[in-house]
């Protein structure tokens, strides 16, 4: 096991699943004496964490992780806009990941996202009983695929599906055009107002529609400049990505990480095979 535990991602099994659950991951230390932090960036697509045998302290920097010997279940969901999160461990731990793609979690939860979460990093109990009791079945089995199994059930059991169409087509044409959409054209080619459209972002998304813009122009800038690693610059990667030139990129990527891309992406660590990207500070 290296100094960042060891970690796995896989794919949802289920076709009904995957559309809405990009992937898992399992991260996982069995060192009493683990000691490491990284930090993550902010994403348009939302992950749910799940510990077992873990005290999690969240603090005003993110969280911090530590061995309670105790067979315990925490979850939480966050949903990071503006934020450089920091998570910390300390000792052994057990970490499931679930991370969705756009709106997945709305197929999962009756009502508006909203009114289950208000601050960026949230305890998630909205499954009760019925999720701690999946996860620990998960953490018993051995077989990764078997793992995987076990969540898709999990997920098709609480399908409840997600009828707005309205948001649904904003946030595809967000997605298809990079982020660069108007949000007047927007407005236009779903014949809503400029109102209707913030409040339905706000209520499904808990972001604004600009906000949500410019997750998935920073989000798919970063992916590219990672996969890309030397063999692409800075303005390889701004016009790819439709940034009006290198400038507008290198601005937006302080505006949202407080770093440049020169200081950061050197410093991003990929885990797993898919787009995963932290920064440890070993």
């Amino acid at each position: 096991m290296d100094s960042k535990g060891d970690f796995i991602t896989l794919k949802p099994q289920h076709e009904q699943v995957a559309r809405y659950i990009d992937y898992y991951y399992f991260h996982v230390s069995d060192d009493p004496g683990f000691r490491n932090k990284f930090f993550f960036y902010p994403n348009y697509k939302h992950a749910l964490t799940i510990y077992k045998g873990s005290d999690i302290t969240l603090t005003e920097e993110g969280s911090l992780v530590t061995q309670n010997g105790v067979d315990t279940i925490d979850c939480f969901y966050s949903i990071n806009t503006d934020k450089n999160i920091k998570v910390e461990f300390h000792g052994i731990f057990n970490k499931i990941g679930i991370v969705f793609n756009p709106l997945g979690l709305n197929h999962f939860v009756k009502g508006p996202v909203a009114d289950i979460f208000n601050i960026t990093v949230n305890r998630f109990s909205y499954f009760g009983d019925a999720l701690n009791t999946t996860a620990q079945y998960v953490y018993n089995e051995t077989d990764i695929d078997k793992r995987v199994k076990l969540l898709d059930a999990f997920f098709v059991e609480n399908f409840i599906g997600f009828d707005e169409p309205v948001i649904k087509r904003a946030v595809q044409e967000i997605l298809n055009s990079n982020g660069s959409v108007k949000v007047e054209d927007l407005s236009g080619l779903l014949k809503v107002n400029r109102k209707t459209l913030l409040r339905l972002f706000k209520k499904h998304l808990c972001c604004s529609v600009e906000e949500y813009k410019k997750l998935v122009m920073f989000r798919n800038a970063l992916n590219y400049s990672q996969q890309a690693k030397d063999g692409a610059s800075l303005t390889d990667v701004a016009l790819y990505n439709l940034y009006y030139d290198q400038a507008h990129y290198i601005k937006h990527f302080k505006s949202v990480t407080k770093q440049s891309p020169k200081t950061l992406l050197s410093k991003l660590t990929r885990l797993g095979s898919q787009e995963t990207y932290w920064n440890f500070e070993d």
